[in-house]
């Protein structure tokens, strides 16, 4: 085996390339709405994105529909906003349906090569600064706030400061490096949702319904086997708005999305396990003879890692109940929606107290009592909960503000949250706190929610 070493880097200047009075860290649903919405109301803005295009998960993700835009079993908005004006500039490109009639559905679909290209737009418009492909590296503090956060891209190591930073990493990667308090995963043994990846097939005749339910039989009947490696059978699912391949969400891996060797195991064992599906297909399943992969994700989707911690955390009866606050800055509608963390572990979807592995799992052996039935998981019909601002607020970093993934939530709060729609209202809630910050002076935790709130609502957001 070879020996542990450690290298140590010399002392160095590192050049601090841009001042910003709020700087975005992450261009995905809960970051690109914070930078547009703060750049809207004057603070000159720095938003930091690694890949070289932004939508974060909707787009490196290829995750749709977007969900949660209105309420729990109702057709009506509890999002609107800047997710509306994304999904009705989407609408102008042939990219997502109208606004009313996503309504009318359970989510939002979109081509994502659309939202990239609206995306660019609406920041360029806004006036916010973009710095691509680069990656968050670390954090440099001034007592106990944070002076800027170190990136890492083809210029070398380089520095962006700011007065207030809006955590939108979706691992807490600021907040982690800077040295303030976060969570990780459930609290019972820290182990977060599982992750996965969406896939894009083509090559085959749509089939009609009656055959495609034989397919998927015979699919489940593979997995069953342990022959495939999937936690449902559907590989025909499609988005609406991209007819010409599948859009499947049936992909499992259970790891940690902020430990490189947990990402690099998940990529490499979701390509393995498309691929043995595409052969199965084309060998034994008429009219898949043709079946190849037209996409995968550009990388693997985590559902949960590191959550802030701030002054409130959002939880499973907050959900359950659609608790309401006065202080709230965002709704949501989704529900404590916990794929299994420990990945493929066919038939069971979900951590509840129906779970068909029963006292297999330690989990559930140790945590029965306390798990939540099928009925306790959504919040109640025609209804949302919630999102108090306490939950962007940081107990370890005054100028920092978190949004989209990495709010301070519990492991069931999280389950709920962080759908791409809640995290749309939540980013452009920080970005509009962040501003007005910066606009009088003070920390995120002094700003007048009152405020803020009649702010967001002038602007569209349904608060």
């Amino acid at each position: 085996m070879s020996k542990s070493r450690t290298i140590t880097e010399p002392a160095r200047e590192i050049p601090i390339v841009t001042e910003a009075d709020v700087v975005v860290c992450g261009g995905g649903p809960g970051g690109v709405p914070a930078a547009i919405a703060a750049a809207r109301h004057g603070a000159r803005v720095v938003l930091i994105e690694r890949y070289g295009f932004m939508g974060g998960l909707a787009t490196a993700g290829l995750v749709a529909p977007i969900l949660a835009h209105k309420a729990h079993a109702a057709d009506f908005a509890i999002v609107e906003g800047i997710l509306r004006e994304i999904t009705e500039r989407m609408h102008a490109l042939g990219g997502a349906p109208r606004w009313e009639e996503t309504l009318k559905v359970w989510g939002i679909n979109f081509d994502a090569e659309c939202l990239k290209i609206v995306l660019d737009e609406m920041c360029q418009e806004a006036g916010v600064e973009l710095l691509l492909h680069s990656y968050i590296a670390d954090v440099a503090r001034d007592g106990d706030e944070i002076a800027a956060v170190l990136v890492e891209n083809k210029s070398g190591r380089q520095a962006v400061g700011g007065k207030v930073f809006v955590d939108a990493t979706g691992d807490a990667d600021v907040a982690f490096r800077a040295g303030a308090p976060t969570t990780h995963g459930r609290a019972w043994d820290g182990r977060p949702e599982s992750m996965g990846s969406f896939i894009h097939l083509a090559g085959f005749a749509h089939p009609d319904e009656a055959r495609k339910k034989e397919i998927a039989a015979r699919v489940q009947a593979e997995m069953a086997a342990g022959r495939l490696s999937f936690y449902n059978p559907g590989f025909l699912n499609r988005n609406d708005n991209q007819l010409d391949h599948t859009s499947a969400n049936m992909t499992r891996f259970g790891g940690d999305s902020d430990n490189a060797a947990d990402m690099t195991r998940a990529e490499l064992s979701i390509r393995r396990d498309v691929w043995t599906l595409v052969r199965f297909l084309r060998t034994s399943v008429p009219g898949f003879e043709n079946c190849y992969v037209q996409q995968l994700s550009p990388q693997v989707g985590p559902r949960e890692s590191r959550q802030i911690v701030g002054p409130y955390a959002l939880n499973g009866d907050d959900i359950h109940l659609g608790r309401k606050y006065p202080d709230a800055i965002a709704r949501g509608s989704w529900w404590i929606d916990i794929h299994c963390p420990l990945g493929n572990t066919y038939p069971v979807h979900l951590c509840r107290k129906e779970c068909p592995k029963g006292t297999d799992c330690p989990f559930f052996a140790a945590e029965y009592e306390r798990m939540r039935s099928y009925e306790e998981l959504y919040p109640p019909a025609g209804d949302w909960y919630d999102i108090p601002y306490r939950c962007l607020l940081s107990v370890g970093a005054p100028n920092l503000l978190s949004s989209g993934r990495c709010i301070s939530a519990t492991h069931e709060g999280m389950a709920g949250s962080r759908v791409m729609g809640t995290c749309v209202a939540l980013g452009q809630a920080a970005g509009t706190a962040a501003a007005l910050a910066v606009k009088q002076g003070i920390a995120p935790a002094a700003v007048d929610v009152t405020g803020l709130r009649e702010m967001l609502r002038r602007d569209g957001q349904l608060v």
